[in-house]
């Protein structure tokens, strides 16, 4: 997801759509390490308000006091992974330093990224500048898609991303929309555009 304010119905499309990929039962674990503490009982409840409204009330926060070991067991026993916004490297560092990439790249279920927690699913996981990075960078993701996205996407930095363009796709996702990616197949949910090869192109618009 690029983001979005499901209180204000930002991302109905988005959970309407994956309404179709969960069942009534699964068991949600957020992993928040890309986020402020002061900011995960917001997180929290934007979680909550989304899945309780397709059927979905277990939902738990991934704790990061516990053990490496007993983090990992946590993924095991849930169905979907819930990553929340914040800082990318961040999250990154943390999954590193806590021995969760391999747990994370063997889960199964449904993996769900916000904002940061989309980014870091890409091979190269792009932070374009904005008031917290005067540069844009890039650093190595979760390599769970050979594909990058750009986040927020309001068309304001598309000269960052033209050349970025030409060694990998970038799907440019503004808040409300997403994309879903499944055995190779992407889906565009709502507005996305994407770059290549230094043109930008609609891929998917209502």
């Amino acid at each position: 997801m690029g983001g979005g304010n499901p209180l204000a119905g930002e991302l109905d499309n988005v959970m309407s759509y994956l309404s179709n990929h969960v069942e009534v039962g699964n068991k949600i674990l957020v992993i928040p390490f890309a986020t402020e503490d002061s900011k995960l009982d917001g997180w929290f409840s934007s979680v909550k308000k989304s899945f309780e409204d397709i059927g979905i009330e277990h939902i738990k926060l991934l704790d990061y006091r516990l053990t490496n070991q007993e983090m990992q067991n946590e993924i095991k026993d849930h169905n979907i992974l819930y990553f929340t916004g914040g800082r990318p490297e961040k999250l990154m560092e943390s999954l590193i330093a806590k021995e969760l990439i391999q747990a994370i790249k063997g889960f199964s279920g449904l993996m769900v990224g916000v904002s940061a927690g989309a980014l870091v699913f890409c091979r190269d996981c792009i932070i374009t500048k904005d008031e917290y990075y005067p540069e844009t960078q890039v650093i190595k993701g979760l390599e769970l898609v050979d594909f990058s996205v750009e986040v927020h996407y309001d068309g304001t930095l598309d000269e960052e991303l033209f050349p970025l363009s030409n060694n990998r796709d970038i799907y440019a996702i503004p808040n409300g929309s997403a994309i879903f990616w499944d055995n190779e197949v992407i889906t565009p949910i709502h507005n996305v555009s994407l770059f290549r090869k230094s043109n930008k192109q609609i891929f998917g618009e209502d």
